[in-house]
């Protein structure tokens, strides 16, 4: 018998984003774990648990249940932006765009078409689009300081020179250390 069986959807999860904003991965994972199983179509659940397994470093099974969260609703945008971010770090560029495709379906002023579009610029080598729509996003972006914070970080890593071309050793955000949960809502 589970541990937390008498809990429902919401508690779960409720529980779950406390357990990680107090920096409790293992505690997060476990509540997290047990709404997958007692929850199974729940895409909410199932992208917060592959959100928290890539804080912790765990990619594969982040990987998993994220495209699990995806497959279950296509119109989790945050699911789709996160999982292409990751994938970004991990160098698989192709993947992370692939990831991305389902953001088309935004307005192009909306904050996440305007960051995916900004990291494809600059895995293409146009530090100066990637720059301009990277900051159009940072200015639209009104649901996550996180997701703030990090893009920040993007533009200060994403190197400069007069004409905002790629310089040598810039290509991908591979080994970054930075990978944050960015918030959950659908019409996001």
């Amino acid at each position: 018998m589970a541990i937390y069986s008498n809990l429902t959807q919401e508690e779960l999860l409720h529980l779950a984003i406390e357990s990680i904003k107090q920096g409790d991965h293992g505690v997060a994972i476990s509540y997290l774990k047990e709404g997958v199983e007692k929850f199974t179509d729940d895409a909410k659940i199932a992208y917060v648990l592959g959100a928290e397994y890539a804080q912790i470093g765990m990619f594969e099974k982040a990987e998993l249940e994220m495209r699990r969260a995806i497959a279950l609703d296509s119109s989790l945008y945050t699911a789709s932006f996160q999982l292409g971010l990751m994938l970004l770090t991990q160098g698989r560029n192709e993947d992370a765009a692939a990831s991305w495709e389902a953001l088309n379906a935004l307005p192009e002023t909306h904050c996440l078409w305007l960051f995916k579009t900004g990291l494809n610029h600059m895995v293409a080598g146009d530090n100066k689009l990637a720059r301009k729509f990277i900051e159009e996003g940072i200015q639209a972006n009104d649901f996550s300081p996180e997701l703030t914070r990090d893009m920040l970080m993007v533009l200060e890593e994403l190197p400069k020179n007069e004409d905002g071309n790629q310089v040598e050793g810039a290509d991908t955000l591979a080994g970054q250390g930075w990978l944050n949960a960015y918030g959950m809502n659908k019409s996001e």
